[in-house]
């Protein structure tokens, strides 16, 4: 059987809110947050091979650990062209792996279900179940729980939004950020909030003072993502936007205008 050489988007996200709780049993913190995909993305080729490759790099590549979770032996040649920021608070390599997963799912002809592709990339890591969904959501526990936003906390949120996204050049480390970061109490009730907030900001900008100055840079309402360093900004159209990333630009900072994805 030949197989037709296919592409796929890997798009990153945002934490609008990320709320960290006790670690679990299992090792892992609780987590509550509102992920939001945006169109800043890395594209993947799938291409036919006998055995199974990537050009990434990595040692730990979350591609080659779906695929083989997908299906042992299968063969696939995946090429990758990076413009995600590494170690940057936006689920580069998340979203890599769920692309591949949606991606193989097809390139094969494995007939997996969504939920199916949701359970496995939970196995990959902890932001893959809510990046395979690929719509604004919440995700919980480590990140296996995931949920669509309903519509009325779309409309809170004013979903789609225009983001300005920078980053600082720095990579930083998720296992160093949780160690110092200080969780709540209890598990989630309620839910989760409109307003941007992220429990891990004050430790990763402990280990990373350019995280914040990145911050001061942007301006009021500026958050950062994830475990860092990446800094997302809501602005209210593309000529702000466009404004702010040659400020950064001109400072040596990376930076891009990109949109929410999704409804």
């Amino acid at each position: 059987m030949s197989f037709r050489p296919l592409e796929a988007e890997a798009r990153a996200k945002i934490n609008w809110t990320l709320e960290v709780y006790g670690v679990r049993a299992d090792g892992y913190h609780g987590l509550r947050s509102v992920v939001l995909p945006v169109t800043l993305s890395d594209t993947l080729k799938i291409e036919e091979s006998e055995t199974l490759s990537t050009d990434t790099g990595y040692e730990d590549d979350l591609i080659l650990k779906a695929a083989r979770l997908m299906a042992p032996g299968r063969g696939a040649k995946i090429s990758v062209i990076k413009r995600i920021p590494a170690g940057g608070g936006l689920g580069g390599g998340s979203a890599d792996a769920a692309a591949a997963i949606r991606a193989l799912n097809e390139f094969w002809g494995l007939g997996m279900s969504e939920e199916a592709m949701m359970e496995l990339g939970a196995k990959v890591g902890s932001d893959v179940p809510a990046l395979v969904y690929g719509e604004p959501c919440v995700m919980e526990g480590r990140g296996e729980k995931v949920r669509p936003l309903t519509e009325a906390e779309a409309a809170e949120l004013g979903l789609p939004m225009k983001l300005v996204i920078a980053n600082p050049g720095v990579h930083s480390s998720t296992r160093e950020v949780y160690g110092l970061c200080r969780c709540r109490e209890g598990q989630p009730e309620g839910a989760a909030g409109s307003k941007a907030v992220n429990d891990l900001e004050a430790a990763a900008i402990s280990l990373h003072p350019e995280i914040g100055a990145l911050k001061e840079l942007m301006g009021a309402g500026a958050m950062m993502s994830g475990s860092g360093s990446s800094v997302f900004k809501r602005v209210s159209g593309q000529e702000e936007g466009a404004e702010l990333v040659r400020k950064l630009q001109a400072l040596g900072y990376w930076a891009t205008v990109c949109d929410t994805w999704g409804r």
